[in-house]
């Protein structure tokens, strides 16, 4: 009974206090080790730069009858503008132009996503994993329709800076690939200083290591013992701050709108998971997953389709427990997991 009231203790301490360290700590021997627990494998990330591409052109001349044809020089493209002003006024007709398709493809989301549920409502229509999607992202991208217009309507060349600072605020059809990919870099540095503490943290405290975590049995031992401790009415605003954060949401916030924020994420994922299982994760081609992943807080990045699939079914084999792990629990333990390798 001691040894129990002592790993509560020791892991509602871990739990209140690593989240919130966001400086970054000095590595120190023996933190990023490497696990292998019932056939997972958790390892800190290595990024890897791909080298540049290295073109060369190569100038050739043919003959003809012992002559040399002279090459006649390639025209320059007058419809390029050579002037800073003119490359400005070029670049900012680029973008007017890709932002005012993205309202379009937005607006016509937003019709479609009505009819579905017209058909939801008045037919008693079961939506497929595409249509459930295309409702989801398009109300998240009406919410932002009015701040994102405004700034589209005032000065439509700062909206890249917007994507920077503030990409909770452009709808996912204003969004070039490349954007998303450092929305995703810039999130994934946050969850690796967070997970990162946390292990730290347990490394120093007795009685709680990541394997709690990697196998589905003692993740619902752990879940067992902790479910209570961890229930989101139970956690302070600070922590359902560090919590939301960690997942990809906004942190700001009272803690009843933390908490509110929280749960409709995680009913929204938990609805997601029935139609993947129903229809088939390899169904998903490769973008599917990695959005799929990121917002489960599993690591997309330098990841291929057959480890994000993996890790896709062990949170769907967690989220299916009986009893349920507790939503705090479940958020938690995806700071421990974040590097994990799914054999």
């Amino acid at each position: 009974m001691a040894t129990s009231i002592l790993g509560r203790q020791t892991l509602r301490a871990c739990a209140r206090v690593s989240p919130l360290i966001t400086r970054p700590l000095a590595q120190r021997p023996g933190t990023c080790r490497s696990l292998y627990i019932s056939g997972l494998h958790v390892s800190s990330p290595s990024l890897r730069a791909s080298p540049a591409s290295l073109i060369k052109y190569r100038a050739s001349s043919t003959s003809t009858n012992k002559q040399q044809t002279p090459v006649t020089p390639a025209e320059p493209n007058t419809n390029e503008p050579t002037s800073r002003i003119g490359k400005f006024i070029k670049f900012s007709k680029d973008l007017i132009s890709f932002y005012k398709n993205g309202l379009k493809l937005l607006w016509a989301n937003g019709k479609t996503a009505k009819a579905l549920k017209q058909r939801v409502q008045n037919e008693g229509y079961n939506l497929n994993r595409a249509e459930f999607q295309l409702v989801h992202n398009s109300h998240k991208d009406m919410l932002k329709l009015i701040p994102f217009g405004f700034v589209f309507m005032i000065l439509p060349e700062s909206i890249p800076l917007l994507v920077m600072y503030v990409p909770g605020a452009v709808p996912s059809t204003c969004l070039k690939e490349s954007q998303v990919i450092k929305q995703r870099e810039k999130l994934d540095k946050i969850r690796q200083n967070m997970s990162k503490n946390v292990i730290m943290s347990a490394d120093s405290i007795e009685g709680i290591s990541p394997e709690d975590f990697l196998n589905p049995r003692t993740f619902a031992k752990t879940a067992k013992a902790y479910n209570y401790d961890f229930e989101l009415t139970r956690i302070d605003r600070a922590h359902l701050s560090s919590y939301c954060c960690f997942m990809g949401l906004s942190g700001w916030g009272t803690q009843g709108i933390l908490k509110k924020r929280l749960n409709k994420h995680l009913d929204y994922l938990f609805e997601d998971d029935k139609l993947i299982v129903k229809e088939g994760i390899e169904t998903l081609p490769l973008p599917e997953l990695q959005q799929a992943a990121e917002e489960r807080g599993i690591r997309s990045i330098n990841a291929n389709g057959d480890s994000l699939r993996r890790a896709i079914k062990y949170w769907i084999a967690v989220t299916a427990m009986d009893p349920p792990v507790s939503r705090g629990l479940l958020v938690f333990s995806r700071m421990f997991l974040l590097n994990a390798n799914y054999k």
